[in-house]
């Protein structure tokens, strides 16, 4: 037979614990509030106007060891004078451009050299304009600008040009250029300008030529037996850019 189990002793709850003292407020909470004096703000001085930029002189020609330069920095922005019209005392002066001549299609026909035989030449004002002892803006007009005509009576010679832009045909760089041609040609020349579309001109030239020198270069190279035994064994390529051509009294291209 299985013995008795004595019952459980009954369970006391644990009492509850003594109520919290209250805690003392602390000294600085009792503190009365202390009012906070905002600074006065600095007053602020007048600050005298900046002066306006001094108008930009413009000068008409270039350093001497400044031979060439593109279209786009021969028309940088000229300021006008702090006091032109239009311009409030004080105020910035405005940007004026230079002027330029109106894009045109180009002539449809070749280029006819016309022959001077009183001066004993040709008639390439390309070739003359290039080799002028010019610098500067004023070499700038001369290898820019577009012979129209040439007129020589036996007394007097006076070459017409046409100019791109109109900064470049100052009354100085006219006369540069005319000096230039005077002493060119052994007699005196005068220079008479006017503003317009070119295109047969010593830069037109020599931009073409060196293009065409490029294609040739870039040909030479694409039919070198060496370089097409490269194409077919290993598949290599000439790198678009590294083709250069060969310069004066060399006989082939180089590769960079």
């Amino acid at each position: 037979a299985a013995a008795p189990v004595a019952p459980a002793a009954p369970v006391q709850p644990a009492p509850p614990p003594p109520p919290a003292a209250a805690k003392a407020p602390a000294p600085w909470d009792d503190a009365p509030p202390v009012a906070v004096m905002e600074a006065p703000a600095p007053a602020q001085q007048a600050r005298p106007a900046a002066p306006p930029p001094q108008a930009q002189q413009q000068d008409d020609d270039l350093p001497p060891w400044v031979t060439e330069f593109s279209d786009d920095s021969a028309s940088a922005a000229v300021s006008a004078p702090a006091n032109a019209p239009g311009n409030a005392p004080g105020e910035q002066p405005a940007v004026v451009m230079p002027q330029r001549a109106a894009k045109q299609a180009a002539p449809s026909g070749p280029y006819v050299i016309t022959p001077v035989p009183g001066l004993d030449w040709d008639g390439n004002w390309p070739a003359v304009a290039a080799v002028l002892p010019l610098r500067g803006v004023a070499q700038q007009l001369a290898v820019q600008a577009e012979l129209i005509e040439c007129l020589h009576d036996g007394h007097s010679t006076t070459f017409r040009l046409r100019v791109p832009i109109d900064t470049w045909r100052s009354p100085a760089n006219v006369e540069k250029l005319a000096a230039a041609l005077t002493e060119r040609f052994g007699r005196k020349v005068s220079v008479d300008t006017e503003l317009g579309a070119v295109w047969y001109t010593a830069s037109a030239e020599a931009q073409a030529h060196r293009e065409a020198c490029q294609l040739q270069a870039e040909e030479t190279i694409a039919s070198d037996p060496f370089v097409l035994d490269m194409k077919r064994a290993f598949d290599a390529f000439v790198v678009p850019g590294t083709i250069t051509p060969a310069p004066a009294g060399s006989a082939a291209p180089t590769l960079h």
